[in-house]
């Protein structure tokens, strides 16, 4: 470790000491972070508003997981990574950089070929990721800033009537804070950490909510800015911890309510993630054992990469009593820069042609800007019957640009022509949807009702592969590549049956059947071999769910289970067609599984939560093509989903003389182990990733409007994959395993104050 590193790993360690030694007196609450719904004041408490309308969390017949404000300030969750480990089933194909990865739920993923998610991403009522079959939107994980949040929800099993393409999995809806017309507040945290063997990380956020008329309007307004220190060492550059990034952004709202009934919402958002190296150690090829060490990798340079977020959106909703009727619009843009080293994978392909030493800089970067414009009518109970009923409108318009580009590893400049550019080439994709939907709910009684759903959805997608990038022409292995335009469309059907029995007002009981899809598109080959699929169909999925939630012992224990079964069909796998491996539509899978959260609070100091997650996602059907080009045989485990997941998590509040509170709080995580691939893969053989589990302490004071907490986080500075890949083009190519890691052991001192 450097030294400035251990002299504040030290002082953040001493002050954790003192303040864990301090004794009790006095107590106000500061902290709710342990009930079934990862951080809340109790299951009953919690509005939830993915079903698209205002619901107590135990009323809804849905499996869904919240992670609340005082749960992502308690724990200090900053990112993706950090609430999908406190989440039964949720977990991605990690790419080693902020935001860049696959979000997996319930384990609907299939293999690095992956192009689109299977899991769709909100912010607030606008989706922040792309849809379209050729976005290539797997190969990216939002993460927006949490800072400013009421909470995350995440849905379990299909969204399909109301969120529709790619909510296969479910979904997750970032909720951030409404400004309020009522009174003047804000907040303000500054926080530095110190990573075991790395260097020093920092953060700070604030926010301000701003009454511009009574009642009438306010602005409220956050940013931040966060810098994580670097950890991994690249043997190539001889650069230690060059895995740093910068987050920054922020986020203005403005909400006018000219009349009680009638709210005029406006918001932009604003995100750079800047990065530089990677978290995916170097491996001897097929294991998992350090090519050059733990936390080491090597490139022919210091790579950066950059993903730009921007959104903006306004909605407007009016209450006309029983109905009330809210439209929404916004327009985001994607805008991505993902650099990687190609030298080993894609050089040797052309030794002879080029001057040795030669280095390979590949650029795989998906953009996007989006359009969506939803409008749908919300009812209270009308006697028997309540709905939902909408329209759905998005266009897409995406651009891949693919560059591999052969250069000098000193300079980093182009070696000489002609043989300078091995791949150049980018594909448009212009993908709308136009969707109606609906649910409607008969209550056969106060406590027992029924709800069906339906939504139809026609997409277009007008894609153009061998585009020139940069306006230079295209081009494979230094052979121009023309243009070529293709066209598809296909209509999605999605349904929607549930049967809700709440047999107290404490406990609700549900069974539920959905459907979901993901999108198709066209096969993008100009020349397919006979018998190759000419656009590629969507993918459909049904998701049956039975599940119990309620509240005991007056409000002591919560319980929140649920089990359910997946049949996935027409999975969009890569397949082997007359020697040519293209997309097409490849088998049929199955998920059985169970997620249960339990909270426990035998005080109001002291709280525990605890969550278990159980997957079984295997391959039941294969076609003979995809064994030939990924090695995927029926029985198969999907890749990246441990079968077994938990949390645990402990918070206990002491007062202290006048107006000061002492905090005290721990965290377990645990995954199984899982396999990275399919074992029939030649060329990326499966590995099984070992489980690994993670402990974090937390000690803290509150004092009148200031907080300061210390937190050790990875205590036991456990080593844990969280995805493996070896890029082999042909068998026996010498290419290393590249696994990407967690963060060591890091201690972070955090400052904050509200007003």
């Amino acid at each position: 470790m450097h030294k400035s590193s251990r002299d504040i790993a030290a002082l953040l360690l001493s002050v954790s000491i003192i303040v864990m030694a301090a004794g009790p007196a006095s107590a106000q609450s500061v902290s709710s972070a342990a009930t079934t719904a990862v951080g809340a004041d109790g299951l009953g408490d919690i509005i939830v508003t993915a079903g698209k309308r205002e619901e107590r969390l135990r009323d809804v017949p849905a499996a869904i997981t919240a992670v609340s404000a005082d749960t992502i300030e308690s724990l200090g969750i900053r990112d993706f990574r950090d609430y999908a480990s406190l989440v039964p089933g949720l977990s991605q194909r990690d790419l080693g950089a902020p935001g860049q990865g696959t979000i997996i739920l319930r384990g609907l993923n299939t293999s690095a070929q992956q192009t689109t998610n299977t899991t769709a991403f909100y912010l607030d009522e606008a989706p922040f990721s792309a849809s379209g079959f050729l976005s290539v939107a797997a190969l990216l994980t939002p993460s927006p800033d949490l800072g400013d949040v009421e909470r995350v929800e995440v849905l379990k099993g299909p969204q399909g009537t109301l969120y529709g393409a790619t909510s296969l999995g479910g979904l997750i809806k970032v909720v951030s804070r409404a400004p309020d017309a009522s009174a003047v507040s804000g907040s303000a945290l500054g926080e530095l950490s110190a990573t075991d063997g790395g260097d020093v990380g920092y953060l700070v956020r604030g926010s301000v909510n701003v009454p511009i008329l009574a009642d009438k309007l306010a602005v409220r307004a956050s940013g931040g800015y966060r810098r994580t220190g670097g950890f991994m060492d690249n043997v190539g550059t001889g650069r230690d911890n060059v895995n740093e990034s910068e987050i920054y952004g922020g986020r203005l709202a403005i909400r006018a309510t000219p009349t009680e009934d009638l709210t005029i919402d406006l918001v932009g958002f604003v995100q750079n993630i800047r990065s530089t190296g990677t978290t995916l150690q170097d491996n001897l090829p097929d294991t998992l054992r350090p090519r050059y060490g733990r936390y080491s990798y090597s490139t022919f340079d210091d790579l950066q990469s950059k993903i730009d977020y921007r959104l903006v959106s306004g909605s407007v909703d009016y209450d006309f009593g029983p109905v009330s009727w809210l439209t929404t619009a916004s327009y985001s843009t994607i805008d991505t820069k993902l650099n990687s080293d190609a030298t080993t994978i894609y050089v040797p392909l052309v030794a002879g042609l080029v001057p040795a030493g030669t280095a390979g800089l590949g650029s795989f970067s998906p953009n996007t800007d989006k359009v969506t414009v939803e409008s749908r009518l919300t009812s209270e109970r009308l006697g028997r019957f309540e709905f939902i009923a909408g329209l759905f409108y998005t266009d897409e318009k995406s651009v891949y640009p693919v560059t591999i580009l052969l250069v000098n590893p000193t300079t980093g400049a182009l070696i000489p022509p002609p043989f300078n550019t091995l791949v150049r080439t980018g594909t448009l994709s212009d993908y709308s949807e136009i969707a109606g939907f609906g649910n409607i709910s008969f209550y056969l009684s106060d406590r027992l009702d029924v709800t069906g759903g339906l939504r139809v959805a026609r997409n277009r997608d007008r894609s153009t592969t061998g585009a020139p990038v940069d306006g230079i022409p295209a081009s494979v292995f230094f052979r121009p590549r023309a243009a070529v335009e293709f066209r598809s469309s296909d209509t999605a059907t999605t349904y929607l049956a549930t049967l809700r029995w709440r047999p107290t007002d404490q406990i609700s009981t549900y069974l539920r059947a959905a459907s979901g899809y993901r999108p198709g598109g066209p096969q993008t080959n100009p020349a397919p071999p006979p018998g190759a699929q000419t656009s590629i169909d969507p993918d459909t999925l049904w998701n049956y769910e039975a599940g119990l939630k309620g509240s005991f012992l007056d409000g002591t224990l919560s319980i929140d289970a649920s089990v359910f079964h997946i049949d996935w069909s027409d999975i969009q796998l890569p397949s082997l067609f007359g020697g040519i491996v293209l997309q097409g539509n490849g088998g049929k899978a199955k998920v059985d599984g169970f997620e249960a959260a339990v909270g426990i609070r035998p005080s109001e100091r002291l709280r525990f939560s605890a969550t278990l997650g159980y997957t079984n996602a295997r391959l039941t059907d294969v076609p003979a093509g995809v064994t030939a080009s990924i090695g995927a045989r029926a029985g198969d485990k999907l890749p990246l989903t441990p079968a077994f997941t938990t949390s645990i998590i402990g918070d206990y509040e002491a007062p202290l003389s006048g107006d000061m509170t002492l905090t005290m709080g721990g965290t377990l995580r645990f995954q199984s182990d899982m396999p990275s691939n399919y074992p029939g893969d030649a060329l990326n053989p499966s590995l099984k990733l070992p489980s690994f589990e993670t402990v974090d302490l937390r000690a803290g004071l509150a004092f009148g409007r200031f907080t300061l907490q210390v937190r050790g986080e990875n205590l036991f500075n456990r080593l844990g994959f969280t995805s493996a890949s070896t890029s082999r083009l042909f068998a026996r190519q010498n290419v290393p395993t590249q696994a990407a890691v967690i963060r060591p052991r890091t201690v972070v001192l955090a400052l904050g104050a509200a007003f």
